[in-house]
């Protein structure tokens, strides 16, 4: 609404951009006064939305808030009340084992597998991610290319609007691997759920099932991305792609063929071991 609404919508959009923690934070009349727009005119903007009144609205903009602060509040927490036997730094690396022994289990061992066997089937794999997310994966991408034919990173360069134009070749038979973790980018959900109605398979790699890809997906694998003062943690997820890209790698002897071709390849630009 903030660029195609009615003139009101516009208004009200740009207040509610401006200052998301005042509205988050007061009812409707309060955002009346201080916005100059009629309290009914913003019933119809939050129904506009396919939201059932003001307060789910405010909700939904306080989970907004909450997540933007949220690194900034656990920063504040640990220079206010510091742990005396365990630095940042220890309590980052002690989060981040905690979070892959969270991995090590049956169901996230059989998605992995599950999901393998779609991509060792797809016509095409697209990998996509913004943000830190974009470097997860480029490694997925990376870690898939010298093994299957058809491996796309969407987002290399240029922004949302040429990873658009990327993903429009997307279409049925081809997987796409969507990647996001708090703060979560609402451009991965929307070229998701666009590539998806293309007919392409979606499988989502993100922390939880409230994630905005969870409900885009057709697979989902879970990695744990909590972090005592980041706003998200990337090894778990990192941590996931390497377990898939191993079991892809070993689920068809061609692959290891592959590997070997490859490594004979690289071993002249290889720095030799002593």
């Amino acid at each position: 609404m903030l660029t195609s609404g009615s003139p009101s919508q516009r208004q009200l959009s740009e207040f509610i951009l401006r200052d998301p923690v005042f509205v988050a934070t007061h009812g409707i009349e309060d955002v009346a006064r201080s916005s100059g727009i009629s309290a009914s005119t913003i019933s119809r903007y939050v129904r506009d939305l396919g939201l059932s009144g003001y307060p789910e609205f405010r909700t939904g903009v306080g989970e907004t808030v909450h997540a933007l602060i949220a690194p900034v509040a656990k920063l504040g927490e640990r220079l206010n009340s510091p742990d005396p036997d365990r630095d940042a730094g220890e309590a980052s690396l002690a989060a981040a084992l905690h979070s892959i022994k969270a991995l090590a289990n049956p169901t996230s061992a059989e998605t992995i597998r599950s999901v393998a066997r779609q991509l060792a089937g797809a016509r095409n794999v697209w990998t996509m991610g913004f943000g830190l997310s974009a470097h997860l994966s480029a490694i997925l991408a990376l870690g898939l290319q010298p093994y299957r034919d058809g491996v796309v990173n969407v987002v290399q360069y240029g922004g949302t609007e040429v990873a658009a134009g990327r993903l429009m070749s997307a279409a049925a038979g081809d997987v796409v691997v969507a990647i996001a973790f708090p703060r979560y980018s609402s451009d991965v959900s929307d070229l998701a759920r666009a590539a998806r109605n293309a007919g392409a398979r979606i499988v989502a790699l993100t922390d939880s099932v409230a994630s905005p890809l969870a409900a885009v997906c057709d697979e989902l694998l879970l990695a744990p991305a909590q972090h005592p003062v980041l706003s998200s943690s990337s090894l778990p997820g990192l941590a996931v792609i390497e377990a898939l890209v191993s079991e892809f790698l070993m689920s068809d002897p061609k692959h290891l063929e592959r590997a070997a071709r490859l490594a004979a390849a690289m071993a002249a630009y290889l720095a030799a071991q002593t």
